[in-house]
């Protein structure tokens, strides 16, 4: 599936929706910042979203790069005196052993399997030794939910462009396969309790807790932090 022209719009007409990302981001960002324990870290975002976890980093004094497929989300970032690359996660512009964090959240899971394993072995090269892996991925994600066909030519499709689904056994085994170790995982939800009314908040509250459990009405994530596996 090639999904540059998703990429695209998300990076231009439809950013907005990358707003309910802020508390994800930050949820992994706080993991880094526990693992940096006051040091300056060297960081790789992959997948630049509205550039809100580069800037995060780089106010935490940290030196921060990104890499995206898409020019446009590149050149935006560039313009915030960020440093960016275009280009895929299976071949990263970096050289070995280059960062102490990389971050992936909710990348993998638009990948097919060889791009995957590739994209894995990836970030495994451009960490250092004792460098980790941040992330996430949707959880136990129906993919039937999400397939959309098109009103012009008929091309079925996923309308985020997702094409795995994770528990932790299956990512344990995909990031294993690549050279990689999970080290921490666990489900949650993401969510903003600073909108809405009493009564959305109590329905946040549950949703919340369903997604803490796993349970799919909750709409769980898969956050997961990885270094290089032993002998690697």
């Amino acid at each position: 599936m090639n999904q540059e022209k998703i990429w695209d719009y998300f990076q231009t007409e439809g950013i907005d929706a990358f707003a309910e990302s802020k508390a994800r981001l930050d949820f992994l960002f706080r993991k880094a910042r526990t693992i940096a324990g006051g040091r300056r870290l060297k960081v790789l975002n992959i997948g630049a979203g509205n550039g809100w976890l580069e800037r995060r980093c780089m106010g935490e004094g940290w030196e921060t790069f990104s890499l995206d497929p898409s020019a446009k989300a590149i050149e935006r970032l560039v313009e915030q005196g960020i440093s960016g690359r275009v280009g895929h996660m299976e071949s990263m512009p970096f050289e070995s052993g280059s960062f102490e964090v990389v971050f992936c959240s909710e990348v993998i899971e638009h990948l097919a399997d060889q791009q995957m394993a590739e994209g894995i072995r990836e970030v495994a090269r451009v960490l250092a030794g004792s460098g980790s892996l941040i992330g996430s991925v949707p959880f136990r994600e129906n993919l039937s939910d999400g397939v959309a066909v098109c009103p012009e030519c008929g091309k079925v499709f996923h309308r985020w462009g997702h094409q795995q689904s994770f528990d932790r056994k299956k990512l344990g085994a995909v990031l294993l396969q690549s050279g990689l170790s999970a080290t921490e995982t666990g489900t949650y939800a993401f969510l903003d309790f600073s909108k809405g009314t009493m009564r959305n908040r109590i329905g946040l509250s549950l949703h919340w807790i369903l997604g803490r459990a796993g349970i799919p009405i909750g709409t769980p994530t898969l956050y997961f932090i990885a270094r290089k596996s032993s002998g690697r």
